[in-house]
């Protein structure tokens, strides 16, 4: 029969059954290329897998692990066909005191419910060792939001723990160090009080003989019920008591534990000074004031000021300086 006998109708249907399979041929045509592009991207992506330094986990909702990266071996000694297989991959490699909050943080990852999506843990390799290893869990969907399971990425972090606990020795070396540095400048500021107060006791005491003296020596020249004889031997016995000596080789020592060098460092910046002078600074380094200066030095505390006033200059101070701050920074 030629196509000039066919029906019109049979026509139309045979065009429109040549247009299905024409259709049909390309909707094939483009399958075939989604699924070879799906299978190139599933190879190339398996491919960075398989070559990540890190060790990748595909864990399936069951808990099931679906895919282990060839570096497992790396970081575990076990293959990634051994830690497919194995029952639990807890029991096989989590250090055991570990093992319960791993369990915990991979049950909770497996439902959804985890809220802090990192965990450090330790295992124990194929030969026994301890490695400290840090998990980041992101969860797997396919294209239609389908719940696949878990990704898990694994890096060891035995040398950063390794650098932390050495970093925190050293801040607990530092901090005892502290402790006794702070301790001992609370003892060196103890004894620095102590001395003081010894050349305190011993500057009044002084001053307290001195004015006693002076006042005894003005009633012998005045009228008075107390006869000179009186006067004479009170003024006999208070001259004969013997003022407590100053030694002075003794400050220097007590100074230098204190304040060592403080004397070699102001005579080498200051080598113009006299051993008064050096005497002066060494009393106002230890706070003393004028009055007190005076009942050590066996000066009234006028010839202290004008001897400071004098020091001043010596040094070279300007005016607005302090002369106790400035031997203070010495």
């Amino acid at each position: 029969m030629s196509s000039n006998n066919i029906p019109d109708h049979e026509k139309s249907r045979l065009m429109d059954l040549e247009q299905q399979i024409s259709d049909m041929k390309f909707e094939l045509q483009e399958i075939r290329e989604l699924l070879k592009n799906e299978k190139e991207q599933r190879q190339f992506y398996q491919l960075i897998a398989d070559f990540t330094f890190g060790w990748e986990l595909w864990f399936e909702p069951t808990g099931k692990i679906k895919y282990c990266s060839p570096s497992s071996y790396d970081l575990t000694g076990f293959t990634a066909n051994q830690i497919i297989s194995a029952q639990s991959v807890s029991e096989l490699l989590v250090f055991q005191a570990d093992r319960e909050k791993f369990d915990l943080f991979l049950s909770q990852a497996l439902h959804q419910f985890l809220a802090n999506p990192s965990l450090e843990f330790r295992i124990l390799t194929r030969t026994r060792q301890l490695r400290w290893c840090a998990a980041n869990i992101r969860g797997v969907y396919n294209r239609q939001g389908r719940y696949l399971g878990i990704r898990a990425s694994v890096q060891d972090i035995t040398r950063l723990k390794g650098a932390l606990v050495h970093i925190n020795d050293l801040s607990a070396g530092k901090e005892l160090e502290n402790r006794n540095r702070q301790r001992l400048k609370s003892e060196l500021e103890m004894k620095e009080r102590e001395l003081v107060a010894f050349l305190l006791q011993l500057s009044q005491k002084n001053e307290l003989i001195s004015r006693f003296s002076q006042q005894l020596k003005i009633m012998l020249g005045d009228e008075s019920k107390i006869t000179p004889k009186m006067v004479e031997e009170i003024l006999i016995q208070l001259e004969n008591t013997p003022v407590d000596p100053f030694d002075w080789n003794m400050l220097e020592i007590q100074l230098e534990k204190l304040h060592p060098g403080f004397q070699e460092r102001l005579l080498l910046k200051h080598p113009k000074l006299t051993s008064k002078d050096e005497k002066l600074c060494v009393f106002l380094r230890l706070g003393l004031t004028s009055k007190e200066i005076a009942g050590l030095t066996d000066l009234a505390p006028q010839s202290v000021e004008i001897a400071r006033v004098r020091l001043r200059k010596k040094l070279r101070l300007q005016h607005q300086t302090r002369l106790v701050n400035y031997l203070l920074e010495i």
